[in-house]
């Protein structure tokens, strides 16, 4: 990543919103500083009450750790409770425990910060008890790292949750019935061609039809085609198990990933809530290896909607709800926002 001078609170949050491509909500944002360079940001949801605080920390630390580069951390909470006078400062205990693992680590934490809906402060303020003096959110609109970027063409995203695109726009149950029973007089054969169809449709970027969709739809209902799908779609030649759990130190092909998103998007259009399950669980893997958990939980709530024995979107809905992290997102060298 490109050295980028880093002169203000306003530059720091500034900068982690354009890193992650969206405004974080209730997260906790960790930025790893190299030297003098910037490194990974990291996003997590903030702790649930039922959530203890040092198993939080620990597991926060122990992600950011993965850069071995890093040498300090710039930390922010964004929230919606309440911090100003008069209320206590919010996961005062978590902060703590993050602070006092991440110098166990080697790591020094630099600035911590708390962001709300209208103004920003300093976590740490003069009186431990309470935070810094507000500063309205206005003054990262205006303040040089946000110029700077936007200038650059980059942008903040308002949230992380995408709506879910045209859902049953034009449902066609029984054209997707009629190609699953016809798959099952000869199912070797008709996946085989499935998947040489949703290949052509990736590597080529063609716009299907409504019977090529309807064919793939009815294709990705067979749990071992779905997950050879899922494995083959980062284009790396490495283990299924490896690939899945983003645990490759080989980058994956992005924009192979990307177009799949479309694909499995423009499948949406045309899913009953008897076919969603898959693609609705499969966009959440993508949102995951890519780092964006609000997303990837958004896609299988409803996933497990529809659904709510969907193995895979309960696998992955537990996996998010204890705060894993997928390999890709923790690496700068194998993270999305790096293919760009």
């Amino acid at each position: 990543m490109e050295p980028i001078r880093i002169s203000s609170p306003a530059d720091a949050i500034s900068y982690m919103g354009h890193s992650l491509g969206y405004w974080p909500q209730e997260s906790l944002v960790c930025l790893a500083l190299e030297g003098k360079t910037l490194g990974p940001t990291l996003r997590v949801n903030l702790p649930g009450t039922t959530d203890p605080s040092e198993s939080y920390a620990e597991r926060v630390a122990h992600a950011v750790g993965f850069d071995r580069e890093a040498t300090a951390v710039l930390i922010a909470l964004f929230t919606r409770q309440p911090w100003g006078q008069g209320h206590p400062k919010p996961f005062a205990a978590m902060i703590q425990g993050l602070e006092r693992r991440l110098l166990a680590a080697g790591l020094l934490v630099h600035d911590v910060w708390i962001v709300g809906p209208e103004s920003f402060a300093t976590y740490d303020g003069a009186n431990p008890a309470s935070c810094g003096r507000a500063t309205p959110l206005a003054a990262l609109e205006s303040c040089l790292m946000s110029a700077e970027l936007v200038y650059q063409g980059s942008s903040v995203a308002p949230s992380d949750s995408p709506a879910i695109p045209e859902l049953f726009a034009a449902v066609d149950h029984d054209a997707v019935q009629s190609v699953i029973c016809a798959m099952s007089t000869n199912p070797a054969h008709s996946l085989e061609v499935a998947y040489q169809l949703w290949m052509d449709l990736i590597d080529h970027d063609g716009e299907p039809t409504h019977e090529q969709l309807a064919e793939v739809l009815a294709a990705l209902q067979h749990v071992g085609l779905r997950d050879q799908i899922l494995a083959d779609m980062p284009g790396i030649n490495e283990p299924m198990a490896a690939t899945l759990f983003g645990a490759t130190e080989e980058a994956p092909q992005w924009d192979r990933i990307d177009s799949s998103e479309k694909l499995l998007r423009q499948l949406l259009t045309i899913a009953a809530p008897t076919h969603a399950a898959a693609p609705l669980t499969m966009l959440g893997h993508i949102c995951w290896w890519k780092g964006r958990g609000t997303a990837a939980a958004n896609y299988l709530h409803v996933a497990l909607t529809f659904d709510p024995d969907y193995h895979l979107a309960r696998l992955l809905d537990q996996m998010l709800g204890a705060g894993v992290v997928s390999g890709w997102a923790q690496h700068k060298n194998t993270a999305y926002r790096n293919h760009h």
